[in-house]
């Protein structure tokens, strides 16, 4: 069963034209043939479909049934990552998508080696939704353009920020509690610095650690947000 996004509301018991490149993906890779069943995701709602035609890059479906998307976890989670070089940071965005982040927030931080070249948002965004079809997620996550930690810190909202730390001494589990949506902020290789974890402190957040051991930039976020999301 394939699994896409499209643009509009598909219509129960009509029709819809799935093309582009996401037509392109059904059509030429995944090699969907008429008969085949997937769903289509838009506004939060699963749209069930057949498959009546494949021509070119263009599919065309039948809408069999809809129903409220179930691929959400209950916990939003928005993740504040400090850039790190390209293959680390795309890998951030797959993994972190796959197990749940509703939003990624880029920061351009001290320590950062990587620079990302303008226009790379685009990968990220499709980077983020080909994760979200594989995972079967019900949204697309957000992606940033690079930014400051200031400027990254004013989206934090009223979520309850927690700033990943390998000196601190509270585990992240423990700094859990009853809040409907967390921002959980993670360095580059080399850490955030004094004066960012000063910022963070100043904001509000909580310090908080993954444990003894020492986890790469790039697997942190997805051990942290796979702990949230899951959280009873």
């Amino acid at each position: 069963m394939f699994w896409t996004f499209v643009e509009a509301t598909p219509a129960l018991g009509g029709s819809v034209q799935i093309d582009g490149k996401r037509g392109h993906h059904l059509a030429r890779v995944l090699r969907v043939r008429p008969g085949e069943r997937g769903v289509a995701v838009y506004a939060g709602r699963e749209y069930e479909l057949e498959v009546v035609t494949v021509e070119g890059a263009r599919i065309d479906a039948r809408v069999l049934a809809d129903r409220p998307a179930g691929g959400e976890p209950p916990t939003a989670v928005r993740l504040l990552q400090a850039v790190l070089p390209n293959p680390d940071f795309d890998a951030v965005l797959e993994g972190g998508t796959a197990v749940g982040i509703q939003h990624f927030v880029a920061v351009q931080a001290a320590r950062s080696i990587g620079r990302p070249p303008a226009g790379r948002r685009t990968r990220w965004e499709a980077i983020v939704e080909s994760a979200a079809e594989q995972s079967h997620r019900g949204r697309i996550p957000s992606v940033t353009e690079p930014m400051t930690l200031s400027s990254a810190l004013d989206q934090v909202g009223d979520s309850r920020l927690l700033a990943l730390d390998p000196a601190a001494s509270l585990p992240l589990g423990q700094a859990i509690d009853e809040s409907a949506a967390y921002t959980i902020a993670v360095g580059p290789e080399g850490g955030w610095t004094d004066d960012e974890l000063a910022l963070f402190r100043a904001r509000g957040a909580v310090a908080v650690s993954l444990g003894p051991r020492i986890l790469r930039a790039r697997l942190a976020p997805i051990v942290a947000a796979a702990i949230l999301v899951q959280r009873p």
